[in-house]
């Protein structure tokens, strides 16, 4: 068995027993199709443990959150048409607007394509920046015309002013919204299993993730701060009411780290109600305190009892 296989059969087994779990404890009603059922947290169908194989049409397939690229882990299973519907054709988005950020600051151990024109005659070109910050430009002879080129290098000179245009990526700020709750999602189901993702409150996400042409999920749902690390996680806010989930996560290029915050809606009250008021207290003032509980961090909750009951308390006291 390889590593990969090794680590879908432990994530299956541990969240199969916690829908069994679960179920037992009468913390959900759901009737599962087989004896031990992995349900997909972005489309809901049920699968066996037959489905950990790769060679059917419809495997579970490993799945980063955050994206690998931007140091995520795979911690937790989709199936293979979710994982390609809502996987890398919106998970690139994210990963080329973090280092198109890079770019732009010029920092060390980055590479990235851009243009230089003397007087009207542009060639194609690349800039790397070395870890001590060195900046060397240079052509690339097969993206350009020799004539054209041979121009340019006899033009540029070391006094030679350069205009620099660095290549823009193909973003779709809509798919880099989407990869921006996907992962929000997918780390609230890491740490909370089927104790909350499976309720219907949740729904307008899966259907946000699975169409990710269309705008059904509110926009203003993430943040972007500098938080200390103590705070990353799956925290609840706490804040009368501001109460949601916040998964806050840092996404790592080779260059930099930047942490965002999403706003994940608990099942007693719309999401557009916390943005709304969130970004009411925004327009008053740039930063403000919001309290956080970080729902006890060592705690497993796919296998206490007490600590469920106790989170599922505290959200229906809010109703």
């Amino acid at each position: 068995m390889t590593d990969s296989e090794k680590k879908r059969k432990l994530i299956f087994d541990r969240y199969a027993e916690n829908l069994l779990f679960l179920k037992k404890e009468k913390i959900i009603d759901i009737e599962l199709k087989y004896a031990s059922t992995y349900i997909c947290p972005i489309c809901l169908d049920h699968f066996p443990v037959t489905a950990l194989d790769q060679s059917i049409e419809n495997p579970l397939t490993l799945e980063d959150a955050p994206p690998k690229s931007l140091g995520g882990k795979a911690n937790i299973l989709t199936c293979k048409k979710c994982n390609n519907t809502c996987g890398h054709e919106i998970d690139k988005h994210l990963t080329e607007r973090m280092q198109e950020l890079d770019f732009h600051k010029f920092l060390p151990n980055i590479e990235f394509s851009a243009k230089f024109e003397i007087n009207g005659n542009a060639i194609q070109g690349k800039i790397s920046i070395d870890e001590n910050g060195t900046l060397t430009a240079y052509h690339m002879d097969k993206n350009n015309h020799p004539v054209k080129l041979q121009d340019y290098i006899k033009t540029a000179k070391k006094d030679t002013l350069i205009n620099l245009q660095i290549d823009k990526k193909q973003v779709n700020p809509l798919n880099l919204q989407i990869a921006l709750l996907k992962t929000g999602y997918l780390l609230t189901f890491e740490k909370y299993g089927y104790s909350l993702i499976l309720d219907k409150s949740y729904e307008r996400i899966r259907q946000q993730l699975r169409n990710p042409l269309e705008i059904i999920y509110p926009l203003d749902f993430w943040f972007k701060a500098p938080l200390p690390k103590k705070v990353y996680g799956v925290p609840f806010i706490i804040e009368k009411g501001l109460e949601a989930i916040c998964p806050i996560f840092p996404l790592k290029t080779n260059a930099s780290e930047r942490v965002f915050g999403t706003i994940i809606p608990l099942t007693t009250k719309p999401i557009e109600e916390v943005i709304s008021r969130l970004k009411e207290k925004f327009k008053v003032q740039k930063r403000f305190p919001v309290r956080f509980d970080p729902m006890n961090g060592d705690v497993d909750y796919l296998t206490d009892l007490e600590a469920i009951i106790k989170m599922k308390t505290w959200i229906n006291n809010l109703k």
